[in-house]
């Protein structure tokens, strides 16, 4: 293709070389010559024809849009030739670039992208942290809040919010809806304009204010069909009427991702520093750092602890930006896989690298018959860049539509539980680091092997010498080695990583009932219809009487609790003649269960008795503790007998007598170490809602709409949300790491696969370059063992270099991984042997086929070829 401008210019460059060399011609003739003589000898003066048209082409300017133009047609010419080498190398290409676009994509969305709160970086959550509740972001009360706000200076608005669970009835079917009860500051410092309507102002958070919702924008559309007239409607939220004021827009989603009802909170003058139920929120004063904000929280913090006449310890006052509360769980797994892509693409790029250089030589006669009519280096080196760009293009485009399925996939299932979902998304940050890792991989696997065909040897290569590409084979062996050295890192990671999970899969969370055998459910009858705890009592009792007459059910409980991962309510506690301290007396759970609790989660019973039926609301307070807890505070005693309060010592709290003693049970999710809990019986002091345990001799799951309706018959207003086997619940407390463990596995496979590919690339066409000598060896008299034996040993030892680089990259980037292990050193000598032993292994293997090739070497066709 020839540019409009320069066709003219270039007619007229031929049109004068050939008038000057038909001048120089009949000059020669004139002086006697014959034309041919002439024509020979003129050529010979003249020199290079084209060489002549490219340098004074190069004179014209811009000149390089053309030839640009042309090393591109050239380009695709030459991977249309070539559609096995092509389809492999563009393959290789989008693996490496559509991982690290779709990983990047999630970095991008989770951890990069502003929140959707103007000055977002400037709000940060206040939380308590104090000897005995001992929790790093704990609530505090509303004494502390308002010595908090009184006492504030680095911010320049406080607010307070406590979370909850909030039913809507009177409006069509009951729904209950997350939701948060917030002060009149909390929206000034989200400064998000609320879609219509108002949002809650001051005044509305005291006491005596009537009460007033703001809706997310779902339920509005849901509820009132996106009317405006839904702003002054009277609705019913957990028994009590509010007043709808005002509509969020969908984006905000705020404490929680799934927050969609948000009502005033009505402070109330304290009588004590109790209950601890609510979390600060604050906007940073301009002008203040958040190491200042943090230290003067902590001064305020000593103030509430001298206050509290020995209530609290050791307290202070964590401020965390929001960003970092909402993310930073997922910060460190999210950049570890970002770097594990990162290393699947170098050894992408190293694997195409070697497809190149073993390319090279097939094309070295081409770079030959080139550099001998004339062509530089400089521009075979371009040429052969603009190749490689044009696969990694070509490679780009293909991994970009694997990232845009694997994004899709994600933001569908969001396996991980991963916050922020909606925010991934190709958009074109992304797109563009998509075509930034596409011209740096062309870089990073382009410019060793163009350099290397640049320098073939023109004489040697049109002899179809093959020691004119002898210097590759060195380069190629080192590639394989850098490319075993990654792949054994990342095998190391995954390995961990998949030991560690298979350890979290099987801790005994004490419950020995099949997880899938039980189905649970949070079931809210309304609060204010069912006020006092006799009327509690009553509902829970009707309900369980109609559930236990479905089919299927074998036993069902009630409880506040759902093992592995939530528990109700937690407090320190004393026991009946042991000195109390707070240190010794740690908050713990307190589950409120049914009798029939244990037998349905077959939690075993170690000494005593479970809770019974005549353990009722007008006989003495019962209790049954854990074998941790029995462990901790009664050893070489029974605790059979002995009595426990909750709370610090208090003549005003009533004692419970143990009654017995169960097997330990996790609350605090799967990781957890065995922790003291000791049970209440509900009908000793039942509340709402409550979580329906039901185990079945049917399939657990199915069983959840024949239960509904049996709630139901007894009261269709009753709520019922999160039915989920066990099984399930269990899986989605492990969701986080079995995501990155399956990624990160993935990535170690692939590399595994790649790295053996190279492998083997490289041994074959070692074998190509030595198949004069094998043919000489076994002439000589060598044994196809020995062949075998050689080549074996060639692959064995680009392994164990690789491995041996590996091993201290290993151990660097495990350190960084040792907090996302349960139960398993970074160093695990049962890991490090497996993945030593599978890359040998696959080393073998791949040095393998090359090998018999070379045993079936014929030493005279192997002379005769040389």
């Amino acid at each position: 293709m020839r540019f409009p401008n320069w066709h003219r210019q270039d007619d007229d460059l031929t049109e004068e070389l050939r008038s000057h060399f038909e001048m120089a011609v009949q000059e020669r003739m004139e002086r006697g010559q014959s034309r041919a003589e002439a024509e020979a000898a003129v050529r010979r003066e003249f020199g290079n024809e084209l060489l002549v048209r490219e340098t004074t082409r190069e004179q014209w300017g811009c000149v390089w849009l053309e030839q640009l133009a042309q090393d591109l047609r050239y380009a695709f010419r030459m991977l249309r030739r070539s559609p096995g080498f092509t389809a492999v190398a563009v393959l290789t290409l989008a693996i490496g670039i559509g991982a690290n676009t779709a990983i990047f994509s999630v970095v991008d969305g989770v951890l990069l992208q502003p929140l959707p709160y103007p000055g977002a970086n400037r709000v940060a959550k206040v939380f308590m942290h104090f000897s005995p509740q001992n929790a790093p972001h704990g609530h505090m009360c509303q004494a502390d809040f308002s010595d908090w706000s009184a006492q504030n200076h680095a911010f320049e608005q406080v607010a307070a919010y406590a979370n909850g669970l909030y039913d809507i009835t009177g409006i069509g079917p009951p729904e209950q809806a997350r939701g948060v009860s917030v002060t009149a500051g909390f929206f000034p410092i989200m400064r998000v304009p609320p879609l219509i309507g108002r949002t809650i102002v001051n005044g509305e958070d005291s006491a005596s204010a009537p009460e007033v919702v703001v809706l997310g924008e779902r339920l509005w559309r849901t509820r009132f069909g996106a009317s405006a007239d839904a702003v002054g409607k009277v609705i019913e939220i957990n028994g009590q009427k509010a007043t709808v004021i005002g509509v969020m827009p969908e984006s905000f989603r705020f404490p929680r991702e799934d927050a969609e009802i948000w009502t005033n909170l009505h402070l109330t003058p304290p009588k004590g520093r109790f209950p601890f139920f609510l979390t600060g929120l604050a906007r940073l004063r301009p002008g203040v750092t958040w190491k200042q904000a943090q230290a003067e929280a902590n001064k305020i913090g000593r103030t509430i602890e001298l206050a509290g006449n020995g209530e609290y310890r050791n307290l202070t006052m964590p401020v965390v930006p929001i960003r970092e509360e909402l993310v930073g769980d997922v910060r460190l797994p999210l950049l570890v896989m970002f770097a594990a892509v990162v290393a699947v693409l170098l050894i992408a790029s190293v694997n195409v690298a070697n497809l190149l250089l073993a390319r090279s030589t097939a094309r070295a006669r081409e770079m030959a018959v080139r550099v001998s009519m004339g062509a530089s280096r400089s521009r075979l080196v371009r040429q052969l860049l603009t190749e490689n760009l044009a696969l990694s293009l070509a490679g780009c485009v293909v991994g970009t539509g694997l990232a845009w399925y694997a994004v899709r996939l994600l933001r569908v299932l969001n396996p991980g539980n991963l916050p922020r979902i909606d925010a991934v998304r190709l958009n074109a940050p992304v797109l563009a680091f998509a075509i930034l890792m596409a011209i740096l991989t062309a870089i990073l696997f382009g410019v060793g092997p163009a350099l290397e065909s640049a320098r073939t040897e023109p004489v040697r290569a049109l002899k179809d010498d093959v020691r004119a590409g002898s210097g590759k084979g060195r380069t190629r062996a080192a590639l394989v080695v850098a490319e075993i050295a990654l792949s054994f890192v990342l095998l190391i990671v995954g390995g961990l990583l998949l030991r560690s999970f298979e350890r979290l899969q099987r801790v005994d969370t004490g419950i020995e009932t099949p997880p899938d055998e039980v189905l649970t459910m949070l079931v809210s009858p309304s609060a204010t219809r069912y006020k006092d705890a006799k009327a509690q009592l009553a509902i829970l009792d009707r309900l369980m009487e109609r559930v236990r007459k479905v089919p299927g059910v074998e036993t069902a409980a009630w409880a506040d609790s759902r093992p592995p991962n939530y528990w109700s309510n937690d407090d320190t506690f004393n026991i009946k003649g042991k000195p109390y301290n707070h240190e010794a007396f740690p908050s713990s759970p307190i589950p409120n269960v049914s009798p029939q609790y244990f037998s349905a989660l077959g939690i075993p019973l170690i000494r005593g008795r479970y809770f019974e039926n005549s353990d009722a609301n007008d006989r003495p307070n019962v209790a049954v503790i854990s074998q941790e807890l029995a462990r901790r505070y009664f050893p070489g005693e029974d605790p059979i007998g002995q009595e426990i309060a909750p709370s610090e010592p208090n003549p005003k709290q009533p004692w419970y007598r143990i009654v017995g003693v169960v097997g330990d049970v996790k609350y605090a999710g799967m990781a957890s170490e065995p922790a003291p809990v000791w049970y209440a019986a509900v009908a000793q002091g039942p509340g709402l809602p409550m979580f329906l345990i039901v185990r079945s001799s049917r399939e657990a799951s199915a069983l959840g709409e024949e239960i509904e309706r049996a709630i139901h018959s007894v009261d269709p207003d009753v709520v019922v949300t999160y039915r989920e086997t066990l099984a399930t619940v269990m899986g989605n407390a492990v969701a986080q790491p079995r995501f990155r463990t399956a990624l990160l596995s993935l990535f170690a496979v692939i590399a595994l696969v790649l790295a053996s590919i190279g492998t083997y690339g490289v041994i074959a066409y070692s074998v190509t370059q030595r198949t004069r000598e094998i043919g000489v060896r076994i002439a000589l008299g060598a044994r196809p063992a020995q062949v075998l034996g050689m080549i074996l040993r060639q692959g064995a030892g680009l392994s164990v270099l690789g491995i041996l680089i590996g091993v201290a990259g290993a151990l660097a980037a495990t350190r960084a991984l040792s907090s996302l292990l349960f139960a398993t050193s970074p160093t695990d000598a049962l890991t490090f042997a497996a993945v030593i032993a599978v890359l040998i292994v696959v080393s073998l293997w791949a040095s393998y086929v090359p090998a018999r090739r070379a045993m079936r070497v014929n030493p005279v066709e192997a002379l005769r070829g040389e």
